[in-house]
């Protein structure tokens, strides 16, 4: 399971791919539930890549 912790890394990791989402877009999402993630504190953002890939249809 590859995992990332924080919107930054996972930006970071979506500019590699190149598909681009700045961090304000990703918290964005968030509040509307509309990206695939574990909150498993309140502070605490982690993003699961294999998910994310899926939920954008990345290959």
């Amino acid at each position: 399971m590859r995992n990332v912790r924080g919107a930054k890394a996972l930006s970071e990791y979506l500019e590699s791919k190149g598909t681009p989402i700045s961090e304000s877009t990703i918290f964005s999402l968030l509040r509307q539930d509309k990206i695939p993630h574990q909150r498993p504190s309140p502070r605490i953002l982690i993003f699961n890549l294999d998910a994310i890939d899926e939920w954008l249809g990345i290959n």
